[in-house]
């Protein structure tokens, strides 16, 4: 199993294996939440010199959702080493290829570039599917925070309360007039 590689480099005592559920997530607040917990931030003994965090292991990666257009106009790049090779592939087409290669570097790309960084990525485990070897682990689902919207600008609210306003008498002046058309045509009818 290609999974466990590296996991003997790992000291695995008083660590917590941590479950995320991709299905359904947006990209980048996947993977923030990640980076924190592998970086160990969200424990109190939290010191950036020290490699403190948790391990991830990432369930139904190919089920990742990205907001925007970002499916089709994401590209990724990266140069083969030979002059004028430089090679492009878009979000969609990677992800038919390998959808756990996007989780695996927006999560590293949100990681400081330091000597913890392949430590890191040894902790973190990613799996296209539902299934995982990790079986015999004690395993906590992570919740991810509720996200937090912000309420409208006053000046903006204004302005929708302001169309959904004219919108609705719009709506009412012709029903209106309908009901006159329907009244006008019933008593030439009756005439």
């Amino acid at each position: 199993m290609d999974m466990m590689l590296g996991l003997r480099r790992i000291n695995l005592d008083g660590l917590r294996w941590r479950v995320f559920d991709a299905k359904g997530q947006v990209l980048g607040r996947l993977a923030s939440q990640i980076a924190v917990v592998l970086q160990g931030k969200d424990k109190p003994t939290y010191a950036p010199h020290m490699e403190n965090g948790d391990m991830c292991v990432v369930l139904n990666a190919k089920d990742i959702s990205v907001t925007g257009r970002k499916m089709t106009d994401k590209i990724y790049y990266w140069h083969t080493g030979y002059i004028g090779h430089l090679k492009e592939r878009r979000l969609k087409d990677q992800m038919e290829k390998d959808p756990t290669e996007v989780i695996r570097k927006a999560v590293m790309r949100m990681l400081p570039r330091n000597r913890l960084r392949d430590d890191r990525d040894r902790k973190l485990r990613i799996f296209s599917g539902n299934e995982h070897p990790f079986h015999d682990r004690p395993l906590e689902p992570f919740m991810m925070p509720r996200r937090q919207v912000r309420e409208m600008r006053p000046r903006a609210r204004r302005a929708l309360l302001r169309a959904q306003k004219k919108e609705q008498d719009r709506a009412a002046a012709a029903s209106t007039k309908d009901e006159e058309n329907a009244k006008n045509a019933k008593s030439e009818i009756t005439a």
